[in-house]
């Protein structure tokens, strides 16, 4: 089973992707799965520049031969980046949601020039940006349409769509994640990243959610959290708990048992680590208590393999 080492590991490190791959190779990861650069998306400064972080790969800010460079180096250490995430929503109206989608094609593009598998759709949320708010059922069936124009240029170009549970989205727990893919699968190769813990913010059981994607799961994310009654930890994705972020083995979300259902399950696909998301809304200085990120580097990969090294016995 693949192991992939999540991008935002580096945002704070002036090496940013560079400094990724070194870790993983030093510490035995078999790859890498990267962050897309959010300043060029709707939702203004806040938005784009809240998980800003020198990891992240974006399509207008790396010219052709830096594209060349990274793929080089990522076969010189024998670490591919698997999968690039691409903030950039596929369902807006107008002028501005015909400039997002292009943006996207030019994630999949930068994909394909880096050798990257599968870039991972993030932003199907029900924001409109616009007065004109958007239904749940307007914003699921948009990002379904966003899907198929950009999944036939992902399709001509050999990468393949990722599609996640992401708390307060129109992907966010199982059902939805099967309707969607089965609606766009006809345009391009797509799969689902499924993230147990996602599940948990959104207020789900994140086992029973697992055995409803059983056979269908192409990447698991790993990461971990203890819930709490009161706001200390900022991150209130459904206004009622907080969430402390953990190391893999303390959190609430029992990755060992977890991983054990997923391999009886037929889950044989990467499993990537997230040391920290940005995106999730703790304060700046929280992320500065956390473990040193190569720390975790090592700490994480060893106990992912001890699981899987106890769940092959």
């Amino acid at each position: 089973m693949q192991t992939a080492l999540y991008g935002s590991i580096g945002w704070k490190h002036p090496f940013g992707i560079f400094q990724v791959l070194e870790w993983a190779k030093e510490y035995g990861w078999d790859s890498v799965d990267a962050r897309g650069m959010t300043i060029d998306i709707p939702g203004g400064p806040k938005k784009q520049l809240t998980a800003f972080g020198y990891d992240m790969l974006g399509p207008r800010q790396i010219r052709p031969t830096a594209r060349e460079q990274l793929r080089s180096r990522c076969e010189e250490l024998g670490i591919p980046i698997i999968c690039l995430y691409v903030p950039s929503p596929v369902n807006l109206r107008g002028k501005l949601g015909e400039d997002c989608r292009r943006l996207f094609k030019e994630f999949v593009q930068l994909a394909a020039d880096v050798g990257i598998e599968w870039v991972r759709a993030i932003n199907n949320t029900t924001e409109s940006y616009n007065n004109e708010p958007f239904t749940e059922e307007e914003a699921f069936a948009r990002t379904v349409d966003g899907l198929k124009e950009v999944g036939k240029f992902a399709a001509d170009l050999g990468v393949g769509i990722l599609i996640e549970n992401n708390e307060n989205t129109t992907t966010s727990c199982a059902a939805e994640l099967l309707t969607m893919k089965s609606e766009v699968v006809d345009a391009c190769r797509m799969g689902i990243a499924y993230d147990g813990t996602n599940a948990y913010f959104q207020g789900l059981k994140e086992m029973e959610e697992l055995k409803k994607l059983a056979g269908a799961i192409d990447v698991l994310h790993l990461k971990n959290v203890k819930r709490h009654d009161d706001p200390t930890f900022s991150y209130l994705p459904r206004g009622d708990f907080s969430y402390e972020w953990t190391s893999l083995e303390q959190g609430d979300v029992r990755w060992d048992k977890f991983l054990k259902q997923a391999v009886a399950d037929g889950f044989d696909g990467p499993l990537t680590f997230e040391y920290v998301n940005p995106f999730k809304g703790m304060p700046a200085d929280y992320w500065n208590i956390l473990r040193e990120p190569e720390k975790a580097a090592a700490e994480e990969i060893a106990y992912i393999k001890k699981v899987l090294n106890e769940i092959a016995e």
